[in-house]
């Protein structure tokens, strides 16, 4: 929840009027990277639906395969992996994604910090976004290796993507890249917010979206995570005179070191 201290907003007001949080709807291209195929859609969808109608780009770059949350247990990894992607790009279509990448991590597995770090730093070179997002790493209570590596990989990335001798996973990338300015990385899963998205208008279609992840939902819990994103819309927007909202901690990149 947004966080009501007197004495932590003062210090907050004072450290943005140095270095403004940068505002996240007037991004024209955004990478959004997730641990599994349906972060994005779960935490900012109708964020990004929204961005999507305002004209901006949106590139979804996917770290894991996803299979271990697979249901059924008869598809051959090969079968499974074609569902998710079917069942993803569906739901892209309704957001508005323009391109997806997938760097095909072990879900749950073990993978290389430093590699990870390489392939985002890749595709920060190639799409060239002027935002990012990803989940919060710094989230309480967040067990889920798999989304701890990729928001800290992707915080990290939008701090050293612009070090020409840092290579990323692809030399040739590295080569073409002619440098470019991010402006901001948006944190979603957070509970530190700073920055609350009406999403009234994009509610439906952020629904409709998550409901094309099959693989990994029953239908009853499917029914209970819609019923879940609804209830804390709701509570996000409260108060603000729209009915329902995202809550992202949007950043500027310099604010990713030494705390600053």
């Amino acid at each position: 929840m947004l966080d009501n201290n007197p004495d932590s907003m003062e210090l907050t007001m004072a450290l943005e009027s140095i270095l403004p949080v940068p505002d996240v709807l007037q991004a024209k291209r955004v990478l959004a990277v997730q641990p599994h195929y349906d972060d994005n859609d779960i935490a900012a969808g109708g964020t990004l639906a929204a961005l999507h109608a305002a004209g901006a780009e949106i590139v979804y770059l996917t770290v894991t395969d996803d299979l271990m949350g697979v249901i059924d247990a008869s598809l051959s990894p090969d079968a499974a992996s074609a569902q998710l992607k079917r069942e993803q790009e569906a739901a892209g279509k309704i957001i508005g994604v323009r391109q997806h990448y997938w760097l095909g991590y072990p879900d749950a597995g073990k993978y290389d910090y430093f590699e990870l770090r390489a392939g985002i730093i890749e595709h920060i070179r190639l799409v060239k976004p002027d935002f990012i997002f990803a989940p919060d790493p710094w989230l309480a209570y967040e067990a889920h290796r798999d989304h701890i590596q990729t928001g800290l990989a992707t915080a990290e990335a939008a701090i050293l993507y612009g070090l020409a001798r840092l290579p990323s996973s692809d030399p040739a990338v590295d080569t073409a890249y002619g440098g470019h300015e991010l402006l901001g990385i948006a944190f979603y899963y957070t509970r530190e917010p700073n920055t609350v998205v009406d999403i009234s208008q994009r509610r439906e279609k952020k629904e409709q979206a998550v409901r094309c992840y099959q693989a990994q939902f029953s239908p009853d819990d499917m029914e209970q995570l819609i019923a879940v994103l609804n209830f804390k819309a709701s509570q996000f927007a409260e108060g603000r005179g729209y009915s329902h909202a995202e809550a992202l901690k949007v950043l500027h990149p310099q604010a990713l070191h030494c705390g600053i």
